[in-house]
């Protein structure tokens, strides 16, 4: 193998492919997130769980890009001779159109791909991101990778963001992710007023509608007297 050949862009798209997803599963142990605390408590379940879907796509992931999509032979397979009554019942096949750039008879539904330089069985796409076509032989797995990296993404997302849940309006509430069911801020900030994180008085210079002054509150009004 030429010492050039590992510069290839097949090669680089995929040790790129591998390397961020480790990393970012990584950071995402490290990091202090719910999977980190799992594995604190000593819930192992779920951080294998995940560990398992990022192992299994990237499986996928190397197997669709690596394998035959479907190529088409570019020696056609002999093929046995048929008996008269075969030949009888059934009707002459649809004649087979011959590749333009490769010179080979396609089957039908079968297309050239011009950056892998043969024709495919079936073919759908050429995949930028893994190097490889899709066609008659990866075509399911295909299917299989992009649901399963769609989970690993969602969960990742997900464990990366745990304020996504929402925080009432922007700016009301500090730290963002208070106000998410599953984050240890949630006791503290459901109830606003009694929050640590709730400003005692208004910064000056800012007077929210919403908020009393203590004094006028608890004091009534007294009737002026005219000396």
């Amino acid at each position: 193998m030429a010492p050039w050949a590992l510069l290839s862009p097949g090669v680089l798209v995929r040790t790129g492919h591998t390397v961020l997803t480790w990393g970012i599963t990584l950071v995402l142990f490290l990091h202090d997130t719910e999977l980190r605390q799992w594995e604190e408590q000593g819930e192992l379940l779920l951080p294998l769980t995940f560990l398992l879907l990022v192992l299994g796509s990237l499986l996928l992931y190397l197997t669709v890009s690596l394998m035959d999509p479907g190529y088409v032979n570019v020696q056609p397979q002999p093929q046995e001779e048929l008996k008269e009554e075969q030949t009888a019942m059934v009707p002459p096949a649809i004649p087979l159109r011959r590749c333009r750039y490769c010179l080979v008879l396609q089957p039908l539904r079968a297309r050239h791909c011009r950056e892998c330089r043969r024709c495919v069985r079936r073919y759908d796409h050429h995949c930028p991101w893994m190097e490889n076509c899709v066609g008659e032989r990866n075509h399911p797995l295909f299917v299989v990778y992009l649901a399963l990296q769609l989970v690993v993404l969602l969960w990742g997302l997900y464990l990366a963001c745990p304020g996504v849940c929402g925080c009432g309006p922007a700016g009301s509430c500090s730290p963002p992710s208070c106000c998410c069911p599953s984050s240890r801020w949630w006791p503290a900030c459901s109830s606003p007023r009694t929050s640590t994180w709730w400003p005692a008085t208004p910064p000056p210079g800012n007077s929210s509608p919403h908020t009393v002054s203590p004094i006028s509150a608890s004091a009534p009004a007294t009737p002026s007297t005219e000396a």
